[in-house]
């Protein structure tokens, strides 16, 4: 049986239409999982340096009316307006120096609220984080993205900020959809600035969940990319 063919002219048999067909199905399965992957990390990266910008923006924006960052006083809020709590005065510090300054379409604490933060997020070798037991404060941009706020006070009193770049959506791993900064008293990526060999060794060790905080600074390093050796799952 011949197919496609004139007068005169040599036509394809269905044995070869099958078989080149058969040759485009096995090269399409090989290749567009790797064409996917790679379309996921840009976007990834994409993201992660806009959200970056966004929050170093804000930061900006309100040191003009604030002063420099250090001068905010984190841990000189009055009991009486802030409370005597961690979340309490991790909201008051977020709602009256961050807050204002980004596009916010939803807001709440994690502490008293499951909806629409209280999901459940995961290390790169699949263990489960309790998501409770890090954030104080959460709001969710105009882009989808959502910040976790937490803060640490005493010794070291400094507010960390979890950035999940596409919000409940999966996989919420960190390093992969959610990343770690530092919102006060410095605003910079957790490792920015370490050498590249430290940021991939620790971003690609499994096992402590502070590993993983590593994997955006390391996205940062390679000028917000994502290479062939980043532990990307």
């Amino acid at each position: 049986m011949q197919l496609f063919g004139g007068a005169g002219k040599k036509a394809f048999t269905l044995a070869e239409v099958l078989i080149t067909l058969g040759i485009i199905g096995v090269v399409a399965a090989m290749t567009l999982p790797g064409l996917v992957q790679n379309y996921q990390k840009k976007v990834t990266a994409t993201r992660l340096e806009a959200a970056y910008s966004q929050i170093r923006q804000a930061v900006r924006m309100s040191e003009v009316k604030n002063g420099e960052i250090r001068e905010w006083h984190l841990t000189q809020m009055s009991e009486e307006d802030a409370g005597s709590t961690g979340v309490n005065k991790t909201k008051k510090f977020v709602q009256e120096y961050i807050e204002p300054y980004l596009k916010a379409v939803h807001k709440d604490e994690l502490i008293s609220s499951g909806s629409p933060y209280n999901y459940n997020y995961y290390t790169l070798d699949g263990a489960l984080v309790n998501s409770n037991g890090h954030t104080h404060y959460s709001i969710a941009l105009n882009n989808g993205v959502y910040l976790h706020f937490n803060a640490n006070y005493g010794t070291s009193d400094r507010i960390t900020l979890r950035i999940d770049i596409n919000g409940r959506q999966k996989p919420n791993i960190i390093g992969i959809d959610t990343f770690y900064m530092y919102i006060y008293p410095n605003v910079q990526l957790v490792g920015e600035g370490e050498e590249r060999d430290t940021l991939l060794e620790r971003c690609k060790t499994p096992g402590a969940e502070i590993n993983g905080y590593f994997c955006g600074a390391l996205i940062q390093a390679d000028g917000w990319e994502i290479k062939d050796e980043y532990p990307w799952k």
